[in-house]
């Protein structure tokens, strides 16, 4: 047996049912899902697109980096600058461009 098993209708104008429609497709849920999460207050958020996905893994592996570097620096009491300043003008780059495409 289904664990939901009330139906309800609603009846939407064109601008609402078009919003509704693009606002369930940026979310990349279904119609369901979308409506049970405004009911519940969840928030709905927009689902990433590839080039965000991608920031994000650059953005780890330099974090590994940093903490490759700082682990040598502990180790020997010698810091790597030039890989340090790569790294983190790569990050801060990184950084500011998040900023600029999604803020």
């Amino acid at each position: 047996m289904r664990k939901r098993n009330i139906r309800i209708q609603v009846r939407l104008n064109d601008i609402e049912y078009a919003k509704l429609l693009d606002d369930i497709s940026k979310s990349k849920s279904n119609i369901s899902d979308y409506i049970r999460k405004l009911i519940l207050n969840k928030e709905v958020k927009e689902k990433p697109d590839y080039e965000f996905l991608k920031i994000l893994n650059q953005l780890s592996k330099i974090g590994v980096n940093i903490n490759q570097i700082a682990h040598i620096a502990n180790a020997t009491g010698k810091i790597e600058t030039d890989k340090y300043n790569k790294e983190s003008n790569t990050l801060f780059s990184l950084v500011k461009d998040l900023k600029r495409k999604y803020l």
